[in-house]
């Protein structure tokens, strides 16, 4: 996830040889790195009426940094590695088809497991990853991709940074996910473009494998009460970009299908066995749920939908 509001944020370069570990901030600021800059508020409000003394949650990173998704969580890049297997290639196709070129300045917002900033890398483009935690990014290093840490909703680039600007299942997470896309374009050059690829739950809302169907719609509810995730904001693609400005607007949306065993299968049940503690505890559903929709997945048969992913993406106008 990507969120840190660090002031002073570790940068690792993949241009200096082998040297991994994060650059002193007085290094970077001799190269030419696009320094981020910290806005005040750290600590914001999700939702309304959220807030202190409310019981809503409120924006901070170590709700994502040290808690559901950690990198710290047993199997969390394996997790990410199998997510990175289901979509990379819609990505790419897409990041493709809007002219992606060698020499491009590109910035991947939420690099997780890394492997989008290293196929960009290998089209030619100069890459910056962000993420909360680039524990997973270190062997960028040999790819020539530069590693940054770095809040994306409350530290700045310099406007007109970036040719390319991509983000993949992230934005729903932020308290305002419209604010963070005008803070993403912001940071185009002129003709730059902006890729957004966000997930809606609304198709595993009336599944036909009953158990399946009770720990997804505990799942969803779990992510909107319990870190203030919006997992409908995706529907509302690509307005937030037109709002933002950009033009040559356009929206590709996608429904992911989940067959037994399979590698999105296999994401799903290790991403839900990472909030079943939460969602029992919070009596959105039982231990029995998860153990019965597990045999269902599992089944060579089964074949249902999970999410549905909106690619939207727009162009800042010359």
């Amino acid at each position: 996830m990507d969120a840190d509001t660090t002031p002073a944020p570790d940068l690792q370069d993949g241009h200096a040889g082998d040297r991994t570990e994060p650059r002193t901030l007085a290094e970077a600021e001799r190269e030419s790195v696009p320094e981020p800059r910290s806005e005040p508020g750290a600590e914001l409000a999700v939702g309304p009426g959220a807030g202190p003394g409310t019981g809503a949650p409120v924006w901070s990173q170590e709700r994502y940094r040290d808690g559901m998704f950690s990198h710290a969580v047993d199997g969390e890049r394996g997790r990410l590695q199998l997510l990175e297997s289901v979509l990379d290639e819609a990505t790419r196709s897409r990041l493709t088809a809007l002219g992606l070129k060698p020499g491009d300045d590109v910035l991947e917002v939420g690099g997780g497991a890394g492997s989008v900033a290293r196929w960009t890398a290998g089209q030619g483009a100069r890459v910056t990853v962000t993420d909360l935690d680039t524990a997973f990014l270190g062997d960028l290093s040999g790819s020539g991709v530069r590693v940054l840490r770095h809040d994306m909703y409350t530290e700045d680039f310099p406007p007109e940074s970036f040719d390319v600007v991509h983000t993949r299942f992230v934005l729903l997470h932020l308290p305002d996910p419209d604010r963070a896309v005008a803070r993403l374009a912001s940071w185009l050059k002129p003709g730059g473009v902006l890729l957004v690829e966000e997930p809606a739950s609304f198709p595993v809302l009336d599944s036909p494998h009953a158990a399946y169907c009770t720990v997804m719609r505990a799942f969803r509810d779990h992510l909107e009460h319990a870190l203030g995730s919006h997992t409908a904001w995706a529907r509302s693609l690509p307005v937030p970009l037109q709002r933002a400005g950009l033009g040559e607007v356009g929206i590709d949306p996608r429904l992911q299908v989940v067959y037994g065993g399979g590698a999105e299968t296999r994401w799903w049940q290790m991403t839900l066995e990472q909030a079943r503690e939460g969602i029992v505890a919070a009596g959105l559903a039982r231990d029995a749920d998860f153990e019965a929709a597990y045999r269902e997945m599992d089944a060579p048969d089964f074949v249902d939908l999970s999410v549905a992913v909106f690619a939207a993406w727009g162009r800042r106008v010359l």
